[in-house]
């Protein structure tokens, strides 16, 4: 229910509004998780609660994160036309094997498609990579790098695998790269 959960959203803003007034706001994130899922409206509608309790900075950073796939693509235009003016994209990986063990849903010419997709929308773009991953080799890992750096622009976020209690990969005793090969990687 979209309406609610903006409803629910814009009063959160006015509740930390009256704890925090008087405030510039240099950045927004939506982000953990698939942000993309919220109706374009729904962004603007945040926005524009968080316009009416602060200054917002004429350079704000609003940021979405997305995944690769073709659905979130085509929501780049409508997030940038509700506020959003950077997107930070689920890449994690360009390795056809690595995508099929993280669980990712889009393939590595989705990945580049959306890459190159966000930079023609975006002013700023950024996208993830994991590394460390079981059987990944640094000399992989530099491969996949130098790849990533040349598309990356002006950001590129790189995680280091790590497993987490109540994950799926915790239950199946998945185990990232040894200690060895994580510090060169």
């Amino acid at each position: 229910d979209h309406s609610a959960w903006a409803d629910a959203y814009r009063a959160q803003i006015a509740r930390w509004a009256d704890i925090a007034p008087s405030r510039t706001v240099t950045s927004i994130f939506f982000g953990g998780g698939t942000p993309t899922l919220m109706k374009p409206a729904t962004v603007a509608a945040i926005l524009d609660e968080i316009a009416k309790r602060w200054t917002v900075a004429s350079d704000v950073e609003i940021t979405a994160e997305a995944n690769p796939s073709s659905a979130e693509i085509d929501l780049f235009r409508a997030f940038r036309d509700a506020g959003v003016n950077r997107v930070s994209l689920g890449v994690q990986s360009f390795d056809p094997a690595a995508l099929k063990f993280l669980g990712r849903r889009h393939d590595a010419d989705q990945a580049l498609r959306a890459i190159a997709e966000s930079q023609k929308i975006f002013a700023r773009t950024s996208f993830d990579l994991i590394y460390a991953r079981p059987d990944q080799s640094a000399s992989m890992w530099r491969t996949e790098l130098e790849r990533a750096i040349g598309l990356a622009g002006e950001h590129l976020s790189v995680y280091q695998l790590t497993i987490e209690p109540g994950t799926e990969f915790r239950r199946r005793k998945i185990q990232p790269a040894p200690e060895g090969p994580q510090a060169e990687m």
